[in-house]
C-alpha cells in the first residue's frame, strides 16, 4: 500500500512538472528542453532556414526543428505544437513572443523588454499592452492596433513599419506601479495617418530636458564631446523649446541605427559636468580617444571662436544643424552648406589653450567666460559701441544706436540667467567689432554666427517679452546692413 501510494504521488508530481515545464516555467526549463530533443528527433528541420515573409499559419509544429531560423515576419497565426518544438535562437523561446504570435492578441498584455525584432505583427491588437524597451526592430505594425500602449523606450528602427496603424494615443512612460503617463499627443488624440507620421519623426529622435534653463556652452560641449567619443555618430539638433518655469527642451536628430538610450545618457552626463565645470570656474576639456587628435584646428583666427561657433551654429532653430566626430575630424554642417571644421593640422590658437597632451584639447579662459563679470561685458560692448560711433560712416550711428538698444534690452531681460546675458552681449560686441570694419572685410560668418547667437538667446524668452519684440524688430535690419 505504500508503495502505490508512493508510486502515485512521483506520477502526480511527475504530472505537475511536465505541466509546468509545458507552460514555460524557467525553474523546469531543463526538462522541457531535453523532451522537445528527443521528440523532435527525426522530425522536420528549418534549422538556420531563411523563412522570411514566410506563412506557417495553421501548421501543427510539433517536433520541428526552427533552431536559429530566420524568421523575419514570418507569420504563425493559428500554429499549434510551438510548445514541442526547437526555438534556441529565435523570438520564439519566449512564450509571450509565441502566445502573441499565434493568437494576434496582446492586448493588455506585458512584453518589458520582449525580443519582438522582424516580427509579423500585422493587425495585432496591442492595445493597452506595455512595450517598455521592446525590441521591435524590423518588426511590421501594418494595421495593428496600438491605442493606449506604453512605448518607453522600445527600439525601432528605419524598417520597423507602421503602415495603418490604428493609434489614438500612445504613453511614453510607465510607472513603477504600472500606470500610463506623458501621453502622445499631449490633448486629443491622433487622426488617421497622424500616428505613423509622429512616429517616423520621433524613432531618430533624443528629446533632452533641461529643467533650469539651458546653458549654451555646456550644450554645444557636451554634444562636440559625444561626437568626438563616438567615431561617426551624426548628431543634429531639430528644435529648442523654452516649455516656461524653466524647462527647455531640445530635440536632437540621430540615426535610426543608433543606440538612442546610450546617447542620451553621454550627452546629459557631458553636459552636467560641463555646468558644474562652467560654474566652478574651471577650463572646459574635449577628451579625444587616445592618438586621435593631437591638435585641435578651427576656420576662425583664434581658438575661442571654436566654441563659440558650435553655440551660435546650434543656436539657429530654424536650421538643422549636423554635429559629426569622424576620425580626428569634428565637421559642423547646416543645410545652407555652411561647415565649420576641426582637425589635427596647422592649429591657430589664442587664449588658454593647453597643448601638452597630445590626445587632450583644453579651452578655457575667455572660451567659456568663466572670468568675465556682467560688468565687464558690458563694458567692453559700451567701448566697441563707443568706437563704432567715432567711425561716423553712412551706418554707424544706426548700427551703433541699435546695438545700444539691444544691450539694454539683455540686460533689462528677466528671464535671462547672467551666463545667457554674457553670451548675448558677446554677440553684440561682435557685431560692433565687424560693424567698424568697411564692408568688404568684414568676416560675414562671423557675423552671420552672432545673429545665430541672439536668435538662439530669443528661444529662451517668451514672446510677448519685450526682448523678443525688440530682436524681432531689429535682427531683420542688422542682417540688412551687415549684408549676410
Amino acid at each position: 500500500m505504500i508503495n502505490f501510494i508512493t508510486g502515485l504521488a512521483i506520477i502526480i508530481a511527475g504530472a505537475i512538472i511536465a505541466q509546468k515545464a509545458i507552460r514555460g516555467s524557467p525553474k523546469f526549463a531543463w526538462i522541457m528542453e531535453k523532451a522537445v530533443f528527443w521528440a523532435a528527433t527525426g522530425g522536420i528541420s528549418f534549422y538556420g532556414a531563411d523563412l522570411t515573409d514566410i506563412s506557417l499559419d495553421n501548421i501543427d509544429l510539433s517536433h520541428t526543428d526552427l533552431r536559429k531560423a530566420n524568421l523575419t515576419r514570418t507569420s504563425f497565426k493559428g500554429v499549434t505544437g510551438l510548445e514541442l518544438a526547437r526555438l534556441q535562437g529565435t523570438i520564439l523561446e519566449d512564450p509571450r513572443v509565441r502566445k502573441l504570435l499565434i493568437s494576434n492578441n496582446g492586448r493588455s498584455e506585458d512584453f518589458t523588454e520582449a525580443n519582438l525584432q522582424g516580427a509579423n505583427l500585422q493587425g495585432a491588437d496591442l492595445r493597452e499592452a506595455i512595450l517598455v524597451k521592446a525590441q521591435v526592430l524590423d518588426a511590421d505594425f501594418s494595421r495593428a492596433l496600438l491605442t493606449d500602449a506604453c512605448i518607453q523606450d522600445w527600439n525601432i528602427n528605419k524598417n520597423t513599419c507602421f503602415q495603418d496603424v490604428d493609434c489614438k494615443r500612445v504613453y511614453l512612460k510607465c510607472s513603477l506601479h504600472g500606470n500610463f503617463l506623458e501621453p502622445k499627443p499631449d490633448s486629443g488624440e491622433f487622426q488617421p495617418g497622424e500616428f505613423e507620421k509622429w512616429i517616423t519623426d520621433v524613432r531618430d529622435t533624443i528629446d533632452l530636458i533641461f529643467q533650469n534653463g539651458l546653458n549654451w556652452r555646456a550644450f554645444a560641449f557636451s554634444l562636440t564631446q559625444t561626437a568626438i567619443n563616438n567615431e561617426g555618430l551624426g548628431l543634429s539638433v531639430r528644435s529648442i523649446e523654452n516649455k516656461g518655469d524653466g524647462v527647455v527642451v531640445a530635440k536632437v536628430g540621430v540615426s535610426l541605427e543608433t543606440n538612442k538610450t546610450a546617447i542620451h545618457e553621454e550627452i546629459s552626463n557631458h553636459y552636467h559636468q560641463a555646468v558644474s565645470t562652467i560654474e566652478a570656474k574651471y577650463e572646459l576639456v574635449l577628451q579625444a580617444k587616445e592618438g586621435e587628435i593631437q591638435r585641435l584646428q578651427t576656420f576662425y583666427d583664434s581658438q575661442q571662436k571654436f566654441i563659440q561657433g558650435l553655440i551660435t551654429g546650434i543656436a539657429e532653430t530654424k536650421r538643422e544643424v549636423m554635429i559629426k566626430g569622424e576620425g580626428n575630424r569634428i565637421y559642423m554642417m547646416n543645410q545652407a552648406g555652411d561647415i565649420m571644421e576641426s582637425n589635427n593640422q596647422n592649429i591657430n590658437a589664442g587664449g588658454n589653450v593647453d597643448m601638452s597632451s597630445g590626445n587632450k584639447i583644453t579651452v578655457g579662459g575667455d572660451v567659456t567666460n568663466s572670468n568675465l563679470t556682467l560688468a565687464d561685458a558690458n563694458s567692453q560692448v559700451s567701448n566697441s559701441i563707443q568706437q563704432l560711433r567715432d567711425i561716423s560712416t553712412d551706418t554707424s550711428d544706426e548700427l551703433a544706436k541699435i546695438l545700444t538698444t539691444l544691450q539694454k534690452s539683455i540686460n533689462d531681460e528677466p528671464a535671462l540667467s547672467e551666463n545667457q546675458k554674457k553670451e548675448a552681449l558677446e554677440a553684440v560686441e561682435t557685431i560692433a567689432e565687424e560693424g567698424k570694419k568697411p564692408s568688404g572685410e568684414r568676416v560675414n560668418k562671423l557675423c552671420s554666427m552672432a545673429l545665430n547667437a541672439l536668435k538662439g538667446i530669443a528661444s529662451a524668452v517668451t514672446d510677448a517679452s519685450k526682448l523678443a519684440e525688440v530682436f524681432k524688430t531689429y535682427l531683420p535690419t542688422l542682417t540688412s546692413m551687415l549684408g549676410i
